[in-house]
């Protein structure tokens, strides 16, 4: 699986060191009420291995990976890997900006934080499945509606709390982002399935 790693991480920094350099200079910047620095975190998480799938599909990587002693399982493994480790890259370039513009961890920024990779954690979990069974264009519909879906419901749950006047709290934080972590491990088995079904 290394070997995979070491592939996508090359197609990243051949085709996209600009957005590498753009996650870490929005993750670190301070928030102006804007929330960027929690926004590039997701999408760290989100638009890199989506950006990967597409040039996976278009140089027929899935053909060439058939005759290469890989097994479905760590092709698909990798994938998430690398999702996971783009994440914490964000994280990591959120951190250091808390520590030099922030002079700290304030509770309210972690407790964000922590909200905003349960969500992806939990799109993870349903669109890593979609992408690899309809593909990177196929699947960028269904994908968006999963997304689009996911997040309406989690605007409508923060409304809620706002209404009954209940601040989101570490005590609501850590379960979910163990929730969030079960749900994209379990579906590492279910991309397995839908990989060995694709239509792409």
């Amino acid at each position: 699986m290394k070997a995979l790693l070491y592939k996508d991480l090359l197609v990243l920094w051949k085709q996209m060191k600009f957005v590498v350099f753009m996650v870490a200079i929005f993750c670190m910047m301070p928030d102006t009420g804007l929330s960027l620095n929690t926004f590039f975190v997701a999408y760290a998480g989100m638009i890199v291995p989506i950006t990967l799938f597409a040039y996976d599909e278009r140089a027929k990587w899935d053909s060439l990976a058939a005759m290469m002693p890989f097994s479905t399982r760590d092709i698909v493994l990798s994938r998430y890997v690398f999702s996971w480790l783009a994440t914490a890259y964000a994280v990591l370039c959120y951190f250091i900006g808390q520590l030099f513009f922030e002079s700290g961890f304030p509770g309210e920024a972690l407790i964000t934080l922590g909200l905003t990779l349960t969500l992806l954690l939990v799109v993870q979990a349903f669109y890593f499945p979609i992408l690899f069974r309809l593909g990177a264009e196929k699947g960028r519909l269904v994908m968006m509606l999963v997304i689009i879906g996911i997040m309406v419901v989690a605007f409508l749950g923060a409304a809620v709390l706002d209404k009954l006047a209940v601040a989101p709290s570490p005590s609501v934080t850590l379960p979910g982002l163990v929730i969030g972590a079960v749900l994209s491990l379990a579906s590492v088995k279910v991309s397995v399935k839908q990989y060995e079904q694709r239509v792409w």
